[in-house]
């Protein structure tokens, strides 16, 4: 079985700046989410 941690030091650049650039996204779509929920919640 090979070593993840060593596998994902040896990416190359742009595959771990397309996996940044998707966490980001990831993370802003559930902050939106997240917003419009509490601003539906907060009108009832």
């Amino acid at each position: 079985m090979e070593n993840i941690e060593n596998k994902f030091f040896t990416m190359e650049p742009t595959q771990t700046f397309n996996l940044i650039a998707l966490s980001l996204i990831v993370v802003m779509h559930a902050g939106v989410l997240a917003l419009r929920l509490g601003i539906s919640l907060g009108r009832n």
